[in-house]
């Protein structure tokens, strides 16, 4: 069965690169090298985690690896249910469903992680209940309602909510908080691209404690183009 399940593997593309038993996947993005630029916690041990839109699972995995106690995922599979712009939208449920990567590198790494089919605008408490340490990378950057899906994760975090999106490097020139809208572009999708400031000022609206910046840096993808990040680290609501 295993050797079906890297067959599998090989022939899928992936989002994430996964060390996975007898095969490493050549994913659109390597994270091990940027790994320390987060700030997660060498150990997690005892805590209750949530990766905030999983995709093929390496951060939900690596907080596992880390010790967590129980760790949770939630995304979307179909892309018709996907946050994007009207006349961009699958009219329908597409063949090329998001998970299955997650799904096969769950079974190859006899994890446990617990992967729920829900949109951040719907994750709610009373459904998946509250968590030690919420953790969101590059995805509330593709939303339109940025300060809703924050409001959601603050209801799903006790503890710390590590945020790491991409930010927009001209306008952090500027002295205030300030977003582009981008929608209008066809290649990926970015509704609203914040200043740095404007991140840490909706971390705040979003009812957040105490906000910090942990850093910046850029995130290179397998073909050589890069985005920048920043790195928040916020508490939960008082």
């Amino acid at each position: 069965m295993s050797g079906e399940l890297l067959e599998r593997a090989r022939s899928l593309g992936w989002y994430h690169t996964i060390e996975l038993p007898g095969h490493t996947t050549e994913g659109m993005f390597d994270h091990r090298p940027f790994v320390d630029r987060y700030g997660i916690p060498e150990r997690l041990d005892g805590l209750r985690c949530l990766d905030v839109g999983t995709w093929d699972g390496y951060w939900a995995f690596e907080m596992e690896r880390r010790g967590a106690a129980e760790v949770h995922a939630i995304d979307l599979d179909d892309e018709a249910a996907l946050d994007w712009p009207y006349n961009r939208r699958p009219a329908s449920f597409s063949e090329h469903r998001r998970g299955e990567g997650f799904r096969i590198a769950r079974e190859l790494l006899g994890s446990k992680v617990e992967r729920h089919v829900v949109s951040i605008y719907d994750a709610l408490p009373e459904d998946l209940g509250t968590f030690d340490l919420v953790f969101c990378g590059s995805v509330i950057m593709h939303l339109r309602d940025q300060v809703l899906a924050l409001e959601r994760i603050g209801g799903l975090c006790h503890g710390t909510f590590v945020s790491a999106e991409e930010y927009d490097p001209w306008l952090s020139r500027v002295p205030m908080a300030a977003s582009r809208y981008l929608a209008w572009r066809e290649s990926d999708i970015v509704f609203w691209l914040p200043n740095v400031r404007a991140w840490k000022q909706m971390l705040i609206t979003a009812g957040f404690g105490s906000v910090r910046e942990h850093g910046r840096f850029k995130l290179r993808a397998r073909a050589g183009w890069s985005v920048r990040h920043v790195v928040h680290h916020a508490s939960a609501r008082g």
